[in-house]
């Protein structure tokens, strides 16, 4: 592996382990597992049914808010980094909550 490829892996690696440390609630999880994929689909859906696209991205960008600034007190990660590695570990931050979800484990 190029060492480029290994300074991006650890910048993705570091990135998600902090973008965990900013999402310990239970509140803020269940926010962002509705409200990341919300997000995501709103992407898709854009050329199709932009109105309905806006309507989802609006709403998960709610969710996202309610979760960091009622339950979990603090600040998105988003908006403190800036960085598109952000929305790779906010998707994979989901995906490992919902896999937890459905094991019937503890978020």
């Amino acid at each position: 592996m190029t060492s480029k490829r290994l300074m991006i892996r650890d910048a993705v690696a570091a990135n998600y382990v902090y973008y965990q440390s900013r999402h310990r609630t239970p509140g803020c999880k269940i926010t962002h597992m509705v409200g990341v994929p919300m997000i995501a689909l709103s992407i898709i859906l854009l050329p199709f049914h932009p109105r309905r696209a806006i309507q989802m991205n609006i709403v998960g960008w709610i969710l996202q808010l309610i979760g960091h600034y009622v339950f979990e007190k603090n600040k998105p990660v988003f908006l403190e980094m800036r960085d598109p590695i952000v929305m790779l570990s906010a998707m994979r931050f989901t995906f490992a909550e919902w896999k937890r979800l459905l094991q019937g484990k503890k978020l």
